[in-house]
């Protein structure tokens, strides 16, 4: 897939801005016609094996931006944890207009909000898990979507994409967890500004410090997403597994024996050996056909 242009970034952000009026309008003409419920439904997940090795987690929850209730993160969780038979990657994505736009506040006023939001446990599966995961961000990632987006390995996203932590703005001191992941991810000095100062990052500064690996349309994004992780899943589950790892160490996420996880790669009849024995097939000189020497008959003095 070629990389989108400015006017093609241009021309998404406007879609999505009139698909975004739209959408606001709409619900504000179905909440005119009905009651206010008490109690709005969580953001369910649906995971689903897409072939090629891929699993998809998706939220399912757009109408309220896929806000982040107990039951919600219980369910992302449970299907890293426990993954479905044959996944060597993830994909996880949302559906429209954002791709999370935080914890379920609604939620956290009916129970005990300090085990909901910003929660030291909350996505720990994925960060902790040897499988590799994609996900396809759109619109708002705010808070703990920021946190469950910090928490794959890579960020594909549309132009309109925007992260922010209003954790100040909301009375919030966030978690030692959730703070580490962000200064890790994003460096010291931009995670000040987003806790403390309450910057927001925009798609084309995401992409130049790394935060996201590319940027598409928003009609591409789930198709790239899925490409990506597909590409993923057919290289050597030994080694995608076996570097993420490692990279989790290096992060301070995990603990493993890295020296082993190296030489794991070396066996005899591994993915790597594979990999040598057709590289040095491909490069070996082929010999050249003998050719046929007519005999010079002495002549005639």
């Amino acid at each position: 897939m070629a990389p989108i242009t400015r006017f093609g970034r241009s021309l998404s952000l406007v879609q999505s801005r009139l698909e975004s009026r739209w959408r606001r309008s709409a619900r504000w003409m179905r909440h005119r016609r009905r009651a206010r419920v008490a109690a709005p439904p969580a953001t369910t997940v649906s995971v689903t094996s897409i072939g090629g090795g891929v699993t998809e987690i998706r939220l399912l929850g757009g109408e309220r931006r896929n806000v982040l209730g107990r039951s919600t993160i219980s369910a992302i969780e449970e299907a890293v944890a426990n993954p479905l038979a044959g996944t060597r990657a993830f994909v996880l994505t949302a559906e429209a207009p954002d791709f999370c736009a935080g914890y379920d506040l609604i939620e956290a006023s009916r129970g005990v909000a300090s085990d909901l939001i910003a929660y030291e446990e909350n996505f720990a599966p994925l960060r902790r898990s040897k499988i590799p995961l994609v996900a396809a961000l759109q619109g708002n990632v705010i808070g703990g979507g920021l946190e469950l987006a910090l928490s794959v390995d890579v960020r594909v996203a549309s132009p309109e994409v925007r992260f922010a932590i209003p954790a100040s703005k909301l009375g919030l001191v966030y978690s030692e967890t959730g703070v580490r992941l962000v200064v890790s991810m994003l460096g010291e000095a931009l995670a000040r500004a987003m806790f403390v100062g309450g910057q927001d990052l925009k798609a084309e500064a995401a992409l130049s410090i790394g935060l996201i690996s590319e940027m598409v349309g928003r009609e591409q994004l789930r198709e790239r997403a899925i490409a990506l992780a597909t590409e993923i899943a057919s290289w050597s589950a030994l080694a995608s597994s076996g570097n993420r790892q490692i990279l989790d160490v290096i992060a301070g996420r995990v603990e493993a024996d890295t020296a082993a996880l190296r030489l794991a790669s070396f066996a005899d009849h591994g993915d790597l050996a594979q990999s040598i024995h057709q590289f040095v097939t491909r490069r070996r000189p082929v010999a050249p056909a003998p050719t046929s020497v007519t005999p010079t008959l002495p002549s005639d003095s």
